[in-house]
């Protein structure tokens, strides 16, 4: 049994077989179609044993209704907000986590009160139930009444950094160590209320993988360097373009650490790339194209050349945009070169093809 549904199973072991659970999890998943994945198929058909408890690391926004046991790791401060019927609001989270990872729990209006009393704590465990949603710091629990249940549990809370591969969407309170591989450019950006902000996407990478960490504001203009090692605590996570990013946000930290970290970038050969997934490739140019303009919805005009890229295991064809078909005015045929994080897709004759987006670092060499 996968990981995937192996922690639902966990919970009702005792009461339905592996074999069984995995049936009836295929039964729901053809019953539902495209509705219903195997996770939320794996829960449906835990519920119907009772009660399940879940570890934090298995919450996700679209879980629903949860039930688990945590440690509160922090409180915010009680925030109060006019409402539109003139009343006033009030809210506050709590960072609450196991030994798998940290989730967000929001306290509404009356249930702010054991915190104004001191009646919640950092340190308390609880039975938590719930509801889960997407919020703006990754996954967030909202309760209803009596969803905080303290209990006499011994909960030991993840306090290490995570490794990039072990993070996924979505989740919240996030330390990772990782030595700088880009360190991106700072850009300006246009905010609803017409003021400027600045926004920085910077690649880090470990023994494990890489990961983008976007960086905001103040935290953009940072002097990084590539090869530093930088620490980001009380991150968040989450899925772009079909890839897990963190993010530093106003409750983050980013200092650079002297600890050593290893990464080495995963080169992987043409004839082992498949639609719909991001890689790094390298190889010589085997075939250059025309630089074509076209014209956008927005009245400006954007450019595009294609060239190809054979290695010893094949040849593709690669789309160039923008900056990137400066590039085709300095490279010749032979050149040696190579493309980091750029995305495989079908093209429109059926064969698979490269397209070069913003994220895709490209460096080359004359021939040899």
């Amino acid at each position: 049994m996968d990981r995937e549904i192996g922690d639902i199973y966990d919970q009702i072991s005792g009461q339905i077989s592996p074999q069984e659970f995995e049936a009836r999890v295929e039964e729901k998943v053809s019953l539902m179609g495209e509705l219903c994945d195997r996770r939320t198929a794996a829960m449906l058909v835990a519920r119907e044993f009772g009660e399940v408890e879940l570890k934090v690391a298995s919450i996700r926004p679209e879980t629903g209704k949860v039930t688990f046991l945590g440690k509160v790791i922090s409180i915010s401060a009680v925030h109060e907000f006019p409402r539109g019927d003139g009343s006033l609001g009030r809210v506050a989270n709590l960072a609450v986590g196991d030994e798998t990872g940290t989730v967000r729990i929001v306290l509404w209006d009356e249930l702010v009160e054991p915190v104004t009393k001191g009646e919640i704590a950092v340190g308390h465990t609880f039975r938590v139930r719930g509801f889960t949603r997407e919020g703006y710091f990754g996954t967030e629990v909202t309760l209803d009444r009596g969803g905080l249940e303290e209990v006499e549990a011994e909960i030991e809370t993840r306090v290490d950094a995570y490794k990039i591969s072990e993070i996924r969407a979505d989740m919240g309170e996030i330390t990772v160590l990782g030595k700088v591989v880009d360190p991106g450019e700072v850009r300006e950006f246009s905010r609803r209320d017409g003021t400027v902000g600045l926004v920085r996407s910077v690649t880090l990478g470990d023994d494990t993988g890489k990961i983008r960490l976007t960086l905001w504001n103040e935290k953009a203009e940072m002097e990084i360097e590539e090869g530093e090692t930088l620490e980001v605590v009380n991150a968040i996570s989450r899925e772009r373009y079909g890839q897990v990013e963190i993010q530093a946000g106003g409750y983050s930290a980013l200092r650079k650490s002297d600890e050593l970290i290893e990464f080495q970038e995963k080169i992987t050969a043409i004839s082992e790339m498949e639609a719909g997934s991001i890689y790094s490739i390298s190889g010589f140019v085997s075939g250059l194209g025309e630089v074509r303009e076209f014209g956008r919805d927005d009245g400006t005009i954007g450019r595009v050349a294609n060239i190809y890229i054979s290695d010893d295991m094949g040849r593709v064809k690669v789309s160039l945009w923008d900056d990137h078909v400066r590039l085709i005015e300095r490279i010749d045929l032979g050149s040696r070169i190579e493309l980091f994080d750029c995305m495989a897709k079908v093209g429109w004759n059926g064969e698979l093809e490269v397209t070069c987006g913003w994220r895709t670092k490209v460096t080359f060499a004359p021939p040899e």
